[in-house]
């Protein structure tokens, strides 16, 4: 099937000043989705959508084929729905689904995008979605409001033998999402009952979006390196 790769790449972050491409083993940061997308072989394009001139040259150096956003597509208030849809309506829709990468992933594998993609196209009959998942830190039972006035009134419960319960509740880890264009464009999101979700680890799963992400990244990246494997 074809099928196009996206990643999308803003340079304005409030969190870790420009974190997209900040400096992780040596490289950019998002150069290891591009670099993913790339060693998976089976992309008719990979496409880094971004705001700035910077990013793109990095990108394109990297492999990437570079489109920019206008800047109203880069502010805090712009949704990936927003950008993907602009995206959308500047390039043919000859290819039967999309991969979208997010750059903030940099452990997700090339191995992961091709085990993804596998699960999508073997149930692509039934579902116009996939969203890659991790087993939540903590399940449903211990994930509670606490009011203004600081009362666990919600935690009503003996939480000290939840475990016992077998509960396993999961969560989107932001590291690949699959979908169909028209699906996408019409339902402005990839969640719901035509998705489907690709499990994987927690070290893969990490996603950078502040300081300790960063350095957990790192850590895990550095060990990573040691032991003589790449993003494959």
């Amino acid at each position: 099937m074809r099928k196009i790769a996206i990643i999308l790449a803003r340079s304005g972050s409030k969190g870790l000043e420009d974190k997209n491409i900040m400096e992780l083993c040596g490289k950019p940061m998002m150069n290891y989705s591009i670099e993913a997308a790339l060693e998976a072989a089976c992309f008719d394009r990979i496409i880094l959508s971004t705001d700035s001139v910077k990013y793109g040259k990095i990108g394109e150096k990297c492999g990437a084929e570079v489109m920019y956003r206008d800047e109203s597509l880069a502010s805090d208030t712009a949704t990936t729905y927003m950008v993907l849809e602009d995206l959308f309506s500047q390039i043919n829709h000859d290819f039967d689904y999309f991969v979208l990468l997010q750059p903030t992933s940099p452990l997700r594998t090339t191995q992961n995008i091709k085990e993804a993609i596998e699960v999508f196209e073997r149930n692509i009959n039934r579902f116009d979605f996939l969203v890659s998942m991790k087993v939540a830190e903590h399940n449903h039972l211990l994930v509670k409001p606490v009011e203004e006035d600081m009362s666990l009134k919600h935690f009503d419960a003996d939480f000290a033998n939840y475990r016992r319960q077998g509960v396993v509740d999961y969560s989107p880890n932001g590291a690949i999402f699959i979908g169909k264009v028209e699906p996408y464009l019409k339902q402005k999101h990839f969640f719901g009952a035509r998705a489907i979700g690709y499990i994987m680890n927690d070290v893969d799963s990490i996603d950078v979006d502040n300081t300790l992400d960063y350095r957990l990244a790192s850590l895990c990246m550095e060990e990573r390196l040691k032991a003589g494997h790449s993003n494959g």
